[in-house]
């Protein structure tokens, strides 16, 4: 069945895959959509862009792809759907700053703490107060970007890793540009805007289900428009 979703994730993952999320519009939940690929379940990168390598799925724009059936988990990832991978998706619209601020206001919460707290759930819109503080380092060759700020109900959350897609395609681009300068710049980028974090859960690692910020979004956009292949960013973070 056709779906139009509101694109909240595009996030870089291992081996040329990545994870896209957003909130199904005719039914107003998150949603996580996934394919089965024979090596493994997941959403190849090719499979976000157009015949000219320019992003069909892409943060805050509303896309239509074919959904077959829900696949929940048992524990927080209960908004995995299976979609058909042999339909290319389709870009519906792009909404206009007070669209999206719209939409995130209607989704956000504002205690991270208190929306994960019954595990039922992975993703999560919350609003910071003020521009959170911006840390990017090298290790191991390759960039890891973290975020401390507070949410609405003041609670503080320290040094939550980022793997929004955008944030690490412009991080990478200026570190290459010059490598002092990246997390003042990114942090300026946000100054005078209304800044939201789509914050997201991974799958149970070392034990333990982790926090991480999958979605960097501003109003107006931090961005101005652009997206992770803009920049020429691969989905890869080797700097």
């Amino acid at each position: 069945m056709k779906k139009t979703i509101f694109v909240t994730g595009v996030t870089r993952m291992n081996d040329g895959f990545v994870c896209i999320s957003g909130i199904d519009r005719e039914a107003g939940k998150f949603v996580r959509p996934q394919i089965h690929y024979p090596e493994r379940i997941g959403i190849r990168k090719e499979f976000l862009l157009d015949e000219n390598g320019k992003a069909i799925i892409r943060p805050l724009v509303n896309v239509e792809l074919d959904f077959i059936r829900p696949e929940p988990k048992a524990k927080f990832h209960t908004e995995d759907w299976l979609i058909n991978g042999e339909v290319s998706p389709r870009l519906v619209s792009i909404p206009t700053d007070a669209e999206k601020r719209q939409l995130l206001v209607s989704y956000k919460n504002k205690s991270l703490e208190h929306a994960l707290a019954d595990q039922g759930r992975s993703l999560v819109i919350t609003r910071c107060l003020g521009v959170p503080d911006v840390f990017v380092e090298k290790f191991d060759d390759r960039l890891k970007c973290r975020l401390t700020f507070y949410d609405e109900s003041g609670d503080k959350h320290e040094r939550l890793p980022v793997t929004d897609a955008n944030w690490l395609a412009v991080a990478r681009y200026l570190w290459i540009l010059d490598c002092t300068t990246v997390a003042q710049r990114l942090k300026s980028s946000l100054l005078g805007k209304e800044i939201y974090l789509r914050i997201g859960i991974t799958r149970e690692w070392q034990g333990q289900c982790w926090r991480q910020i999958s979605g960097v979004f501003s109003i107006p956009d931090w961005l101005g428009g652009r997206c992770f292949t803009d920049y020429g960013y691969e989905f890869d973070d080797h700097v």
